[in-house]
């Protein structure tokens, strides 16, 4: 688990998003709680969301908070789908946060003020350690609060603080500075004497007097002896004594104000994982007199060092003459033989280089008469190669010609039973087509002469409809036309009459009933007048030429029967039906596409 940088407070703030959570707490070392805006991707609302790791994440809908699942309430990190009103709300880092609470104005039991900087190490409790539980970070988040927290820590440790410093006097407040584990066992080791004899014998043994109490003390001056005095200086015998009391002391007072913060902050779900004391600061003018005592003794060790040290030169430099001294005389020494050795290892060089010689030309004449037996052997196993290789590739060429025109004439033969084949085959369809189609116009014929006659009588019927829509035609019978126009010609009679008598109408059509019974032939007539309601009175030569009906014999109209159309010859289209392929000109292209 990392740890934050120091901070002398807790805050939570708002981020621009999620993705901004890492720089956001990476900045600012008080931040523990982040409330990130929402996602918008082009304007639009997001369907997923994403946790950063290294944080513990509630999520709200619509501003209530989401379970992730029935037990808690922090979301794991990774990508997250979901509504885009599913967002994370808080962000609440899993670092150890260092938190420093300056206590200024404390006084001492000797009534001296100082200034004691203490840093707590805490966590959020939402993890998997022993302990933790992930509703800790939901009741951090909205019950406790960063602010409160600060406020919390900040009286706590003031009031601790306070009541530490008030039990010491200002010459044992230093002792209470924390120090590692490996400086609390260095502090202890003056507890206990050269032979392992607790601190405590030796006290009581200086308080009875006794003579063993010197014995005591002269072990213990032989055990460091004067080489650790020089180096220390002198000073009071129980200073070490004290300070590693006061240290042990200050190391103790931590951890209990540890374990009396985790009491009340552990509910809370936060763990207090360190109080130290880092630095006490006293007045100016009790430091000053208290460092002139140490300077004090550190200038009487270093006047003693530099006698010593002055001592230790002069030996040095008498020795060092003394051995230079020898080493020339060895040196000189050493030259003659030298050059003894070089002259006899010349002529060792000179004899080497002229057997070297000797054996150099005998090696090169050989290399001559190996390189040309090996040269001639190798040019002919090349042309004994090369003429294998002749003899194998024209064997290949004669087998593969004579294997190729054996394919050739078969691949002819295959493309001629092709042929034929396929064109069998499309002389057989073009007959199966050919009769099929006959087939089809045969069945239809009948069909065709049906619709023919349908059509005639429906232009029988509007011919007769036409004629009997028209007001102005009369028909009459096959026979008896004479008859018929008298007949008109009395009926106009008395239409005129009637015109002038209106009364006369019934008189009218008893004389019409009458006469034409009279004459035999009491057929249907129809009458047709050119006369309409709003027309004027026309003149007596009018009227005798208006009376003049039109009459038309109705006769049984005669079937029309259209003329079966005479089916044409079929043709048929290129693209439905291609002409039959030329034989000779495909086999010609094989032939040509072979060769």
């Amino acid at each position: 688990m990392s740890y934050a940088n120091p901070t002398e407070t807790l805050t939570s703030n708002d981020i621009r998003s999620v993705g901004a959570a890492n720089e956001e707490f990476g900045s600012d070392t008080s931040l523990i709680v982040a409330r990130p805006g929402g996602g918008l991707c082009c304007s639009f609302p997001l369907f997923w969301f994403t946790v950063p790791e290294g944080f513990y994440a509630l999520v709200a809908r619509h501003g209530k908070q989401e379970k992730y699942s029935e037990s808690t309430y922090v979301w794991p990190p990774g990508l997250h789908v979901g509504s885009p009103w599913l967002r994370v709300s808080h962000l609440v880092t899993k670092q150890i946060m260092v938190f420093n609470t300056p206590v200024r104005g404390c006084k001492t039991k000797d009534n001296v003020t100082v200034q004691i900087d203490v840093c707590v190490t805490l966590r959020v409790m939402g993890g998997d350690h022993e302990g933790d539980d992930p509703e800790n970070v939901y009741k951090f988040v909205h019950m406790v609060t960063a602010m409160g927290l600060q406020q919390q820590l900040t009286d706590a440790q003031a009031e601790a603080v306070r009541t530490l410093a008030r039990s010491v006097t200002h010459t044992e407040v230093f002792g209470l500075r924390s120090v590692s584990p490996e400086e609390l066992v260095g502090a202890q080791g003056p507890l206990f004497s050269a032979g392992g004899a607790p601190l405590t014998e030796i006290m009581e043994l200086a308080n009875e007097g006794g003579p063993n109490f010197g014995r005591q003390d002269s072990e213990l001056t032989d055990k460091f002896g004067e080489e650790k005095r020089d180096l220390e200086g002198e000073h009071d015998a129980m200073d070490p004594i004290e300070a590693g009391f006061n240290t042990e002391t200050g190391a103790s007072v931590t951890d209990a104000m540890r374990d009396r913060l985790n009491r009340q902050f552990k509910p809370q779900g936060v763990e207090i994982l360190d109080v130290i004391i880092q630095q006490i600061t006293l007045p100016e003018e009790i430091e000053k007199q208290m460092s002139q005592k140490t300077m004090v003794i550190s200038q009487n060790a270093e006047q003693r060092m530099q006698q010593k040290y002055d001592m230790l030169n002069l030996s040095q430099m008498e020795g060092i003459k003394t051995l230079k001294q020898s080493q020339s005389e060895a040196k000189m020494e050493l030259l003659k033989d030298g050059e003894f050795d070089a002259l006899q290892e010349k002529l060792k060089l000179q004899e080497s280089m002229a057997r070297g010689e000797r054996s150099w030309r005998e090696i090169d004449m050989q290399m001559h008469v190996d390189v040309d037996m090996i040269n001639a052997e190798s040019s002919l196993k090349v042309q004994r190669i090369q003429d294998e290789t002749t003899l194998v590739v024209q064997k290949i060429k004669e087998t593969s010609e004579a294997n190729a025109d054996i394919v050739r004439v078969n691949a002819f033969a295959e493309v001629e039973e092709i042929d034929a084949k396929a064109e069998l085959s499309v002389a057989k369809h073009q007959a199966q087509a050919d009769k099929a189609l006959f087939k089809a116009e045969g069945a239809s014929a009948v069909m065709n002469r049906t619709l023919n006659e349908h059509m005639t009588s429906l232009h029988r019927l509007d011919a007769q409809s036409a004629l009997a829509l028209n007001d102005k035609l009369i028909v009459t019978g096959t026979e008896g036309g004479d008859a018929a126009n008298q007949f008109i010609l009395a009926d106009a009679a008395l239409r005129d009459i009637k015109k002038r008598d209106p009364s006369s109408e019934q008189e009218r059509s008893v004389i019409l009933s009458e006469l034409a019974v009279a004459s035999g032939q009491a057929q249907i007539r129809l009458n047709v007048w050119d006369n309409h309601p709003a027309a004027t009175t026309p003149t007596q030569e009018e009227k005798v030429e208006n009376h003049t009906p039109r009459v038309w014999p109705v006769t049984r109209p005669t079937p029309v029967t259209e003329p079966t159309p005479k089916p044409e010859p079929r043709q048929y289209a290129a693209s439905s039906r291609p002409p039959p392929p030329k034989t000779t000109t495909t086999r010609q292209k094989h032939r040509q596409s072979a060769y």
